[in-house]
């Protein structure tokens, strides 16, 4: 129990790259890391990823949340980008939605994630109408 009242105790914890640092690597991690320095590498399995205003990041990020105030370099794959006032992303996103503050920039391209499962639901339908149509051309040849 925390000091003041019941607290869910947290299995993911934030990792951070100070402003004087520079790391390169690949980053397996299922909880958060925030980029105050510079990173180069790939990022997977982040629950959130955020490249502040003194960060700068190289290569690719796969993660659930990314927020971007510093600089974005390469490919970033998320369920939910941020771009914020001085953040800067030069590459692709790939994501279910994006914000972009005033101020922000994106130099490359935004391509929307799509859902498995919204595919599958598609092809379905699609059988289901050719099956359909055939069968009332069918009909109408009978």
């Amino acid at each position: 129990m925390g000091m003041f009242g019941k607290s869910k105790p947290s299995n993911t914890s934030m990792s951070l790259v100070a402003k004087q640092c520079r790391i390169v690597g690949d980053f397996d991690l299922e909880g958060d890391i925030q980029f105050d320095g510079q990173g180069e590498g790939s990022i997977i399995n982040a629950r959130n990823v955020v490249i502040s205003s003194t960060g700068h990041f190289k290569g690719s990020i796969r993660a659930d949340h990314v927020t971007i105030n510093g600089l974005v370099e390469g490919t970033c794959i998320a369920r939910e980008v941020d771009i914020l006032s001085n953040g800067k992303l030069k590459g692709q996103i790939q994501s279910e939605q994006l914000t972009i503050a005033k101020g922000g920039c994106l130099m490359g391209e935004n391509v929307i994630k799509e859902e498995p499962a919204l595919k599958v639901v598609n092809e379905k339908n699609k059988k289901a109408e050719t099956n359909t149509k055939e069968q009332d051309k069918a009909q109408a040849s009978a």
